[in-house]
């Protein structure tokens, strides 16, 4: 292939794009020589010096132009890489914007923004969650007092429970205990049993009004059974515990991390007593042969009455913790010299005829109301009380949706029946404390140790084929 030849000392701007083209294709040859003669020994140009300084002059422009165009030609592709990187960007931008709004879009829609926001929220939230616990023991403590005691016995055989909806749905048994044995007398008998439960839940508090942690009191006794005493429901405040009165600050860390309490001088040391860390105080003193003398008084117990003590609280008489009948405890001093006091505290009750009760520790009941009628006689003050309860435990009253006669294990004849009986939600909830069941003869049921033998047995058979003594209603005593 023939090779073109560009003179840089001849060549026009109209040569400049066919060498560009002819370099990209390899067309080009050696630069052509100028032409000259030669005669003998010596050389003549032929061109006019006008000439050569012309050609000069054109091959510096040719170069300068030729490399203006390869310059142009970089910018050029740089502007471009640049500009597809810029034009990537943008589209990559715009889409992550996009994304964002459509996620703030989300983030402002959603209604329960404010709760994960904030602290306060965290913890109200854990507190509705709180809220909505059932505690699923309080079951099998409303039934037992749903039970009848007595010759009348009702007994369960099978139990389901919807704590959503707080019904109890059983098939029982009901047996007289004597002739007619199937009497339909025990179940009418359950039934208005039933519809007459009422339940009552609050907290203990000090004199003051100051709620008291449940953990602190103890309302039973070691049989399982309510502390009581002619009639009055009472409660114990282990109130020398730590964190079991509000008015201490038993937690306050001072000196270094070391606990100490302000009233009643410093905090020794907490003692084990009947495995619970009671609290003592301790003063030093030198007596004046310079013996050194500590006393340490120990908080007792004190006794709560969740029944009010009408008489004596309407007429304010005082109270002291001794009188309680529980301080007794018992603590080996360390030395000789160090004496121990057993600190009680004395109240002033006050009780007004509308129910409010004041100046002492008591239960602050949220189902029972009491009012009093003053009927003092010139400087004897007295009231006739009366006590409402507002709290019904089956509001709804109980279903019975079938019964028949029938035969238990012991092959006695027994009345079957199944019902189901609807609560009222406050009685499960966990945030309500020290619940209990009220039945219509005055028994009271908590939350207490419950002997399940005696709610459960066995399933009644139904009537045999040919067991004329079971499918004789004369003989079961049934009614229409």
């Amino acid at each position: 292939m023939a090779k073109k030849k560009f003179d840089f000392k001849t060549m026009n701007l109209s040569d400049i794009p066919k060498f560009i083209v002819a370099l990209f294709k390899g067309e080009l040859g050696k630069e052509a020589e100028n032409m000259t003669t030669q005669t003998g020994f010596y050389e003549i140009n032929l061109v006019p010096d006008v000439k050569s300084d012309m050609i000069k002059a054109q091959k510096s422009r040719n170069l300068v132009f030729f490399v203006c165009i390869v310059v142009m030609i970089a910018s050029l592709s740089s502007v471009a890489i640049l500009g597809s990187i810029k034009g990537t960007q943008d589209i990559t931008m715009a889409g992550q914007d996009s994304h964002l709004k459509n996620l703030s879009s989300k983030i402002i829609g959603y209604e329960e923004l404010a709760e994960f926001l904030t602290l306060q929220n965290q913890i109200n939230g854990i507190s509705k969650i709180e809220d909505n616990q059932k505690v699923l023991s309080r079951a099998v403590v409303f039934l037992n007092s749903l039970i009848p005691n007595g010759p009348d016995t009702v007994e369960i055989s099978e139990l389901s429970i919807d704590l959503n909806e707080t019904t109890l749905s059983f098939d029982a048994q009901a047996n007289a205990g004597k002739d007619p044995d199937i009497d339909y007398r025990v179940l009418e008998s359950f039934i208005k049993r039933t519809n007459m439960m009422t339940f009552d839940y609050g907290r203990y508090v000090d004199a003051d009004g100051n709620e008291i942690p449940s953990r602190c009191i103890d309302e039973y006794n070691e049989d399982g059974s309510m502390y009581e005493e002619n009639g009055s429901i009472y409660a114990i405040w282990n109130r020398g515990v730590k964190g079991c009165d509000p008015k201490r600050d038993d937690y306050s860390a001072e000196n270094g991390g070391s606990t100490m309490i302000t009233l009643d001088g410093d905090l020794d040391s907490t003692e084990m007593v009947n495995g619970q860390s009671v609290i003592g105080y301790v003063t030093t003193t030198t007596d004046e042969n310079g013996d050194v003398k500590r006393t340490i008084e120990y908080i007792p117990r004190e006794k709560i009455y969740r029944t009010p003590q009408f008489t004596a609280w309407y007429k304010n008489e005082k109270w002291k913790t001794a009188e309680d009948g529980i301080d007794d405890i018992e603590i080996t001093p360390d030395d000789e010299g160090t004496r121990i006091n057993i600190t009680n505290y004395e109240y002033t009750p006050d009780m007004s005829t509308s129910g409010e009760i004041s100046g002492i520790p008591h239960f602050d009941s949220r189902c029972i109301v009491y009012e009093g009628e003053d009927t003092s006689e010139g400087d004897t003050k007295s009231a006739k009380w009366s006590a409402s309860n507002e709290c019904q435990l089956v509001p709804e009253g109980i279903v019975v949706t079938e019964s028949s006669n029938g035969r238990d294990a012991d092959d006695n004849l027994v009345l079957r029946f199944t019902a189901s009986v609807q609560m009222a939600p406050e009685a499960f909830a966990f945030r309500n404390k020290h619940v209990m069941a009220i039945g219509p003869n005055g028994q009271n049921v908590t939350d207490s140790y419950v002997q399940l033998e005696k709610i459960f047995a066995e399933p009644a058979e139904a009537c045999a084929i040919g067991d004329t003594e079971c499918q004789n209603e004369v003989n079961s005593g049934g009614s229409d």
